[in-house]
């Protein structure tokens, strides 16, 4: 393990987030950008997308386009991952992220929390957000409160406001990625500049989990697990399926 990888490790179980920047050219990633905005006005991709003129989610991205398995699949977002929740953690969803000028700041929360009866002491989810465009706080680069993952809350406190001096917004250059855990407050915030901010949103999980509580999130199609490398369906076993009937757990 290298030492930036390490360092990461260590910041985000301290801080609930860390930076990994630059792990993408950039202009791979600015590529990326471009294709992803078609993909969110592809009339055959509309039953997975969802959102307004401003913040959209665009679910089933491992199915929609290959260049997202390098991204899963990354050897360090990889590695901060299992370090957090173990060697058979999965790659359960890949979203495109796009955040139009003008969109208001997203209500601060945590990830995946709701169904728990009392939140775990251990990690259920290690998020990512690959920047695909330049984050800036001006177009609303994702915002986190640190530490706040050890307060194991469901829903963040209600007086924290989108101008709270807590929340960090957290900035870097067109392929950087963001990792944090679940429990860690976050947000989208406003764009107030006249550029679209694109992200790949890229969750892990432990085998524990039941991915089911995730609603928009998709299954991994039989046709895309064929093509895709070893180290990718390692990180997708049991998965696959072309609707959430043919694999999500139930209650």
């Amino acid at each position: 393990m290298n030492s930036d990888v390490k360092a990461a490790i260590d910041c985000l179980a301290t801080y609930g987030y860390c930076l990994l920047e630059d792990r993408i050219p950039e202009d791979t990633a600015r590529r990326m950008a471009e294709r992803f905005l078609e993909l969110h006005t592809d009339p055959k991709c509309q039953i997975y997308n969802t959102g307004d003129q401003y913040y959209q989610t665009l679910f089933g991205m491992m199915n929609l386009d290959d260049g997202v398995w390098m991204c899963a699949s990354h050897p360090d977002t990889v590695a901060v991952a299992r370090h957090f929740l173990g060697q058979n953690c999965r790659v359960v969803e890949a979203c495109s992220k796009p955040t139009w000028p003008g969109a208001p700041g997203q209500h601060l929360h945590v990830d995946s929390a709701r169904e728990f009866h009392e939140v775990p002491d251990v990690p259920w989810i290690i998020n990512s957000i690959w920047m695909l465009t330049d984050f800036t706080e001006e177009n609303g680069a994702t915002g986190v409160v640190p530490m706040s993952h050890r307060s194991r809350r469901k829903t963040p406190p209600s007086d924290i406001n989108p101008d709270s001096p807590l929340i960090k917004p957290i900035t870097g250059r067109a392929g950087s990625v963001i990792m944090w855990h679940g429990g860690t407050y976050h947000q989208a915030r406003a764009n107030i500049s006249d550029q679209i901010r694109v992200g790949l949103n890229i969750a892990y999980y432990p085998p524990w989990f039941n991915n089911w509580i995730e609603g928009g999130h998709q299954p991994i199609w039989p046709e895309t697990y064929e093509r895709m490398p070893p180290e990718m369906q390692q990180l997708c076993p049991g998965l696959l399926g072309h609707n959430r009937a043919d694999r999500y757990e139930t209650r």
